[in-house]
């Protein structure tokens, strides 16, 4: 399938990102922002651990978008396997660990809620790379109950602060979890497929024909991207790309790959 971006980055972010760093700018003035990656006064996500993010290596799995092993050739062995996945495809910006793994643990336990925005504009800067057109941007929604404890939903402070900066349309709505699942947590890849099974549900007048980007902080093994996809394409979706800031390592990857070292990600 040959794609191209429908957007091109634009030079000027939307006015309600823009308004809302204007805001925070004066809280700021007050309170002076740490680093989400590091600690660091001066910034929410600093310079440096941007740099030191560890980009997904090319070449990727068509499909995944995990690193492919050497033997390995377009499809990885996970995305060889019998069955048709929901998700058209799957692109992640960097391995879960470091400063990001920092970042997205204090925005999502902290309620470092503001961190969303910086970390959403990592995700703008790198999204024409992978070629994902889409309509609409929907976050991973959380049970009511989840919801409830936690108070904000970190995916979609993340979707809304990038739909905002694509000019995409932002559809929170468009999605369900219609029962509370356990953490995935400490469950093996079997266990996480099945806890989320049928745990969504989407709303046909919203995503009827319409192109999405799935979007969530970390993927680890796709189970939850996965079972919101099958929802949105059974309620009409035409195409569920899968994107999020993270992605966890797989077992037999846990440490890096002698002589890697950060680099960006490349168009393909």
């Amino acid at each position: 399938m040959t794609l191209t971006a429908s957007r091109q980055l634009s030079a000027r972010p939307h006015w309600r990102y823009t308004a809302r760093q204007a805001a925070w700018a004066v809280i700021d003035l007050v309170f002076p922002p740490v680093c989400g990656g590091c600690g660091q006064a001066g910034q929410r996500f600093c310079s440096a651990c941007r740099a030191a993010l560890v980009y997904l290596p090319t070449p990727i799995c068509e499909h995944c978008g995990y690193p492919l092993r050497p033997a390995e050739s377009e499809r990885c062995a996970a995305c060889r396997q019998p069955g048709r996945p929901a998700l058209t495809l799957l692109r992640s910006i960097a391995f879960f660990e470091g400063p990001l793994q920092n970042a997205l643990h204090r925005l999502k336990y902290s309620r470092d809620v503001i961190l969303a925005d910086s970390l959403a504009l990592v995700l703008y800067k790198t999204w024409p790379d992978f070629n994902l057109p889409a309509d609409l941007v929907v976050p991973i929604p959380l049970s009511q109950k989840r919801l409830r404890e936690r108070g904000y939903n970190q995916a979609a402070l993340l979707a809304q602060a990038f739909a905002e900066l694509t000019g995409l349309a932002y559809a929170p709505q468009a999605a369900a979890r219609i029962r509370h699942t356990d953490t995935q947590v400490r469950l093996a890849r079997q266990a996480r497929h099945a806890n989320v099974a049928g745990a969504f549900k989407a709303d046909s007048k919203i995503v009827t024909g319409q192109t999405v980007i799935l979007l969530d902080d970390v993927c680890t093994t796709g189970a939850t991207l996965e079972a919101c996809a099958e929802a949105l394409l059974t309620a009409g979706a035409t195409h569920i790309w899968g994107l999020t800031l993270g992605r966890a390592r797989r077992p037999e990857d846990a440490a890096p790959r002698a002589g890697h070292t950060a680099r960006p990600p490349v168009s393909r």
